[in-house]
């Protein structure tokens, strides 16, 4: 039977007061003046169960949240929505005590997380699936499918009713959705079909990526005059070959330096002490130059000192004794001035006593000095002299290294440098061998590449030829489901015939789209007569489908479905509105057989009196629209919510 789906109450709230609208009823109807809100009723549905509805500036100005009570499979649920900035998500509210029990997303982040369309499809027992974009599974690419890709299969809205059905003509990713989710409400398809065919997809565009790829190898490797793999091959072993052969005589010639060189070891080690000798000696010749500057000096500071207490006792010694009578700057008469007799009178500083010991002491200094002075002279001359001697010493070492160097040379020259040429020169040759065969190894890599990515295609393509006969033998097993098609297209003809359709051809349902088709003619190519027949066919396909559903135990469409203002697309001729009469007729007579296991819930202004009763009626008016408090939902004259 169908899956269970049913709309309790909707609760539309503003900020001053809410209006409580009841849906128990198997056929609800929703009647009312134009722009009362019937349309917008509908839309706040659609709304609060996480779609993309079309709201008025009424709702958008006034409402600020809506509540909607449904059965979902076994569960009883409370869903808000808020209108504005927060309806972003979708709040589960738990019946009586009015708590938040979860908060999802309309639109997740990532497209696949948690949201109300995951949570709803849950609650229903429908499959989440990924479902390829190509109906025959021939790429990768796949699309979620998501609550709001069954429920247009609920929802027959205003703008759609006379020219498409389950929006088959939008221009989105939508009708291959539409023709997936009839798939799998109905068993045309499972969750392991639909693997397998996403598999395959994988399979042939990574066959069709590496085909690419290969292809792109092949023409570098031609670009570039790269010979084939054979004739690599033979090349590098060629190579290979002449690579040992120089690597061979570069050991030998090696070999040869070494036992010529071992002969020469004392003549290396005589030159070797030689060079450590000469070495030494300028060592010791730099150190005595360091203490020969030292020295001098050290001497011409005792020169100094010594010039200084010459002065000093000179100084003392003859002027002493000296009175000045007159100034030696100004030449001022200095008797006149008035000056203590303790004080000079140049001066006028208190006078120091001239000491006798202090002018010997001065002498003495002086002395002291002159004997140091003699000292260091005697020791510079001598570092002086040992100067001279290291240096020549270290000029003899230099000469008798250089006279070995020119005897090793001379000893050498004729056995070891032509091999240590022999040696570079082989050396060289064996780098541009291995050079070679590296190059050879890189274009050897790039055929085997080709040759890999060729093997990996094929793989691919041999993964494609097997699941494409596990899709097969998948979808003959599930054929016995795939005989209901047919069963639902004569279900189609015998209630278009029911209800009395005028077609011009059989009605049935096109085994490929599953769309309705009067004779050959698509539905949106019909030019049935009386302007309504569109319209009532995307009725009476929609009441077969859910009838089918009813009727069926593994069938997945919810048993819910809402029709958006028939009458408006029909017609107003007598013969149109007989037409409506007799679906109203239909309708009420599903509801009648298949009481609480059906909801139908239709908005329109114009229903047969014989149908509305109190008890399956929302009339909407001015005192009680749609919106509380406004008596006017609408969106101006002429124009539909569906428009916007």
């Amino acid at each position: 039977m169908a899956t269970n789906l049913r709309l309790r109450s909707l609760t539309v709230s503003t900020n001053r007061a809410s209006h409580a609208f009841d849906f128990t009823s198997p056929l609800t109807f929703v009647t009312g003046t134009t722009s009362m809100g019937k349309s917008t009723l509908l839309m706040l549905i659609k709304h609060a169960i996480g779609g993309n509805a079309a709201l008025t500036p009424a709702v958008v100005q006034h409402v600020t949240y809506v509540d909607l009570g449904i059965q979902a499979g076994e569960s009883s649920l409370i869903l808000r929505r808020r209108i504005g900035v927060d309806s972003g998500v979708v709040e589960v509210i738990e019946p009586g005590s009015h708590l938040v029990q979860h908060t999802w997303a309309v639109s997740p982040k990532p497209a696949d997380g948690p949201s109300i369309s995951r949570f709803l499809l849950e609650a229903l027992g429908i499959p989440v699936e990924r479902v390829p974009t190509s109906r025959a599974g021939i790429n990768s690419r796949t699309v979620a499918l998501t609550f709001k890709d069954i429920f247009r299969y609920c929802f027959l809205q205003a703008k759609e009713i006379d020219r498409s059905v389950v929006g088959h003509l939008d221009t989105t990713n939508t009708n291959p959705k539409r023709i997936a989710a009839f798939e799998l409400m109905f068993g045309l398809i499972d969750s392991e079909l639909v693997e397998l065919k996403r598999r395959r997809g994988i399979a042939r565009d990574r066959a069709k990526q590496l085909d690419e790829d290969a292809a792109a190898i092949d023409r570098f490797i031609r670009d570039a005059g790269i010979t084939d793999a054979d004739d690599l091959r033979v090349r590098r072993m060629d190579l290979g070959q002449q690579l040992a052969a120089a690597e061979d005589k570069l050991q030998a010639t090696r070999d040869e330096v070494a036992a010529l060189t071992s002969a020469e070891q004392e003549r290396r080690t005589e030159l070797s002490e030689a060079l450590t000798a000469s070495k030494k000696r300028h060592e010791e010749a730099d150190l005595l130059a360091v203490t020969v500057r030292g020295r001098e000096a050290a001497l011409a500071q005792l020169r100094l000192d010594l010039a200084k207490a010459e002065r000093r006792s000179t100084a003392i010694g003859l002027l002493a004794p000296f009175e000045f009578a007159t100034c030696p700057r100004c030449m001022q008469d200095l008797d006149s001035r008035e000056v203590a007799a303790t004080d000079c009178r140049l001066c006028c500083q208190p006078l120091t006593p001239v000491n006798v010991e202090d002018v010997n002491a001065s002498d003495q200094d002086a002395d002291r000095i002159r004997a140091q002075i003699a000292e260091t002279g005697t020791l510079l001359h001598d570092d002086i002299t040992a100067l001279e001697q290291a240096r020549l010493t270290a000029h003899h070492a230099d000469l008798r290294l250089d006279t070995l160097l020119r005897e090793y040379d001379q000893a050498t020259a004729g056995a070891t440098s032509p091999r240590m040429e022999a040696v570079a020169q082989l050396s060289r040759q064996a780098e541009s061998l291995r050079h070679s065969i590296d190059e050879i190894g890189r274009h050897q890599q790039m055929w085997r590449r080709l040759d890999q990515v060729r093997a990996e295609a094929a793989a691919h393509r041999k993964t494609d030829r097997q699941l494409k006969v596990d899709i097969t033998e998948r979808e003959k097993a599930l054929r016995a489901r795939g005989a209901q098609l047919d069963d639902i297209s004569a279900a189609f003809t015998d209630e278009v015939n029911r209800i009395g359709i005028p077609t011009d051809g059989t009605a049935r349902i096109d085994p490929d789209t599953f769309l309705p088709l009067v004779g050959d003619t698509a539905f949106e190519n019909l030019q049935a007569s009386g302007g309504g027949a569109s319209t009532a066919l995307n009725i009476a396909y929609h009441l077969t489908l859910l009838t089918t559903a009813l009727d069926h135990p593994d069938v997945l469409l919810p048993n819910l479905l809402i029709i958006d203002s028939p009458r408006k697309a029909i017609g107003t001729v007598d013969r149109d509105r007989d037409l409506g009469h007799r679906i109203y007729a239909r309708m009420a007579t599903l509801a009648k057989a298949y009481k609480d296991r059906i909801q139908l819930i239709v908005a329109d202004n114009d229903i047969p009196a014989e149908f509305v009763t109190r008890r399956n009626t929302i009339a909407l008016t001015s005192e009680r629209s749609a919106v509380p408090g406004i008596t006017n939902t609408g969106v101006g004259e002429g124009q539909r919510v569906e428009d916007l």
